[in-house]
């Protein structure tokens, strides 16, 4: 028989051996079943004019639904039925859609790890797991909307990563549009969504007597010395702080008459395998980091396991030591451009500097580059570095 339940009656409903349904005399269809354990569960019970077979529609758990909001609920329900719409197969397909985080795994598994660069994809988990996923992991990704992606941004923003605030919405955007193109999901939030700054390229490059600064400010700055020698290192030979940091001894042939550090595509941001002629300079800083290195596969040891330091240690470390070395505005990502501009102050021409600094451009712009010229330009890079590091020398003296 039907009751008008009632919220006392709701909250005080007990069932005894047996679970028991609770029939609402206010909207038509909706039941309340109570187990022997007190769970409580809304349902629309009904039937169709073309099937006299009872259905089920299952609304969700009390308290989550009121009774009100569970009236709510029966309501919208039943005049879909009289639509002749079917809200329990849409139940089924919202049941099985993707969660946000199931989403993002995906994109992870299927897109991420075979086509970004360890230190890129380590840098969209961190994302993931301390902005994106406390906030809209646990919902339906076709669920979230514009206005959730926009806090997200905002929370960011607001307390000084700007920035980052424009990573993470990359981030979002890319796993969304991944996500519809594999037919995982039909609807965007992230479409119409702005950035939260204009981001200006930076100019930022060390005069010589910055580089004598930071170069002698390393030996007195708080940050191991490891750390202290990929920086180093990336003023000399121009490389990505990333790549050094993660520098294997199988990389270096260290015998030849003309040393040389050869990566991997798979070390690699454009996924090229590069080779890096070694200069004296670069020689010296290789050489007394070996020694420290001891039996380590790597130049740069982890002290918390078997791998090396990563690409943070030193972003980390600059961040701890700026105030000490009196460098303002400064970022490790200056000192390519600071190679890059003392190269071409010293003469050697722009394409001979985009060779050594890795920019895939310079080899693979056209067909002819990308299909045909094999060459890897050694003589060019290893004439462009031991300048450069003969300047380095000079002015370190």
């Amino acid at each position: 028989m039907p009751k008008k339940l009632t919220e006392v009656f709701v909250k005080t409903a007990k069932a005894g051996v047996q679970r028991v349904e609770y029939r609402d005399g206010h909207t038509r269809g909706l039941v309340l079943r109570v187990t022997p354990t007190g769970a409580k569960t809304w349902a629309v019970v009904f039937r169709r004019r073309s099937d006299s077979r009872r259905r089920r529609y299952t609304i969700g758990a009390y308290p989550a639904y009121t009774l009100t909001e569970a009236r709510n609920v029966a309501q919208e329900v039943l005049a879909a039925i009289a639509r002749g719409d079917d809200p329990a197969g849409q139940a089924k397909i919202r049941k099985e859609a993707p969660t946000f985080q199931e989403l993002a795994e995906v994109w992870v598994k299927r897109h991420g790890r075979p086509n970004k660069s360890p230190r890129a994809l380590y840098d969209d988990q961190l994302m993931l797991k301390r902005e994106i996923l406390p906030v809209i992991g646990a919902m339906k990704a076709n669920e979230v909307a514009k206005r959730d992606i926009i806090d997200i941004l905002v929370s960011v923003a607001e307390r000084g990563a700007r920035v980052r605030s424009n990573r993470i919405f990359a981030l979002m955007r890319a796993i969304y549009r991944w996500g519809i193109s594999e037919d995982r999901i039909k609807s965007d939030p992230t479409q119409g969504v702005r950035p939260r700054t204009i981001e200006r390229p930076r100019d930022r490059v060390l005069t010589d007597q910055e580089v004598v600064t930071f170069w002698h400010g390393l030996n007195d700055a708080p940050m191991g010395q490891s750390v202290a020698t990929t920086l180093q290192l990336a003023l000399v030979t121009g490389q990505r702080i990333g790549e050094i940091a993660g520098m294997a001894k199988a990389e270096l042939d260290l015998s030849a008459q003309k040393p040389v550090w050869t990566l991997s595509g798979t070390r690699r941001k454009n996924k090229e395998l590069t080779r890096v002629p070694l200069s004296p300079l670069a020689m010296s800083l290789i050489e007394a980091a070996l020694i420290r290195s001891g039996d380590s596969s790597y130049v740069f040891p982890s002290a918390k396991g078997d791998g090396p330091i990563t690409a943070h240690a030193a972003t980390r470390a600059i961040g701890r030591a700026r105030p000490s070395l009196g460098l303002e505005h400064f970022r490790v990502h200056d000192l390519r451009r600071t190679v890059a501009t003392g190269m071409a102050s010293l003469g050697i021409n722009p394409h001979t500097i985009s060779l050594v600094l890795d920019h895939i451009s310079a080899t693979k712009g056209t067909v002819t580059g990308a299909v045909y010229v094999k060459f890897s330009f050694d003589r060019e890079k290893r004439d462009a570095l031991e300048l450069w590091a003969a300047h380095l020398s000079n002015l370190l003296v």
